[in-house]
């Protein structure tokens, strides 16, 4: 069976903050509840807010991380840098972006103090590089911040493949590749099929999630206009080997959610 992960915070209902919110009162909490619903994979997530309070951030947390994740056998593969989506590495203003720059640098070795595999990078809305600026200034960015002993990093992105696959050979980085999520590319009306021809090779991770196209909203899996049986068929064609991460919507009730989400990946995969 592949790895089924789930992205932190969708375990513990969080009534009156944002979806992507590190779950302050209730992270260990998720190690017990993604074992016994049947992920084996949890993705950490800074979120921006206090990051230097998050407990991958000092060694006291970094140690009760790991022992959760070996007591409960959910292992902590990749980390959701969403802190970095804010756009402050593309900023004008140069003090802001060395901040920027020394947070990326920081998050990274949070993640390599746990031997975490991945950093998901995202890069759109205000990170969107759209512009041949931007890529330029990101390409410079990426070249100074990141070395050869960091996790990989996987961009998370707006870009056609075809543009991905160009930005990615003109950074010319081996420790760089690609996060793809079947329900924003649904959302944003790529042709998932072909895109996922064209990068599978550069995918180390796949977010599911189940969005309407026009760029709709996320609902639970299988309600919306995602086409993942294509999707997994494709991967399975072209030997893709990697994991799905659930980054689903909790809806008011993360339990019902979680179960009906996982039941549906699991017999999806299977």
């Amino acid at each position: 069976m592949n790895n089924i992960g789930v992205m932190q915070g969708r375990l513990s209902d969080k009534p009156n903050l944002a979806l992507q919110s590190f779950p302050w009162d209730s992270w260990q909490k998720e190690f017990e509840r993604a074992n016994s619903i049947g992920f084996n994979q949890i993705e950490w997530l800074v979120d921006g807010y206090n990051d230097n309070d998050n407990p991958i951030a000092s060694l006291e947390g970094q140690k009760e991380i790991l022992e959760l994740s070996d007591k409960f056998s959910v292992s902590v593969n990749s980390l959701c840098a969403h802190s970095l989506i804010d756009g402050n590495l593309l900023h004008a203003d140069p003090l802001i972006v060395e901040n920027a720059k020394h947070k990326f640098s920081q998050i990274l070795s949070w993640a390599s103090a746990i031997n975490i595999e991945f950093v998901i990078f995202p890069i759109m809305d205000a990170m969107s590089i759209q512009s041949d600026y931007a890529k330029e200034k990101l390409k410079n960015i990426l070249h100074e911040v990141v070395d050869i002993d960091h996790p990989k990093i996987l961009l998370e992105s707006d870009l056609t493949a075809f543009q991905l696959n160009f930005f990615l050979d003109d950074v010319d980085m081996d420790n760089l590749g690609i996060l793809y999520d079947l329900g924003n590319a649904t959302a944003m009306g790529f042709d998932i099929e072909n895109e996922l021809r064209v990068l599978h090779a550069d995918i180390g991770e796949v977010h599911i999630k189940d969005r309407y196209i026009n760029n709709g909203g996320s609902v639970r899996l299988g309600n919306a206009d995602t086409r993942f049986e294509a999707a997994v068929r494709i991967l399975n064609d072209l030997s893709w080997q990697g994991s799905f991460v659930l980054e689903t919507p909790i809806l008011g009730d993360w339990q019902t959610e979680a179960y009906s989400n996982f039941n549906f990946t699991a017999n999806l995969l299977n």
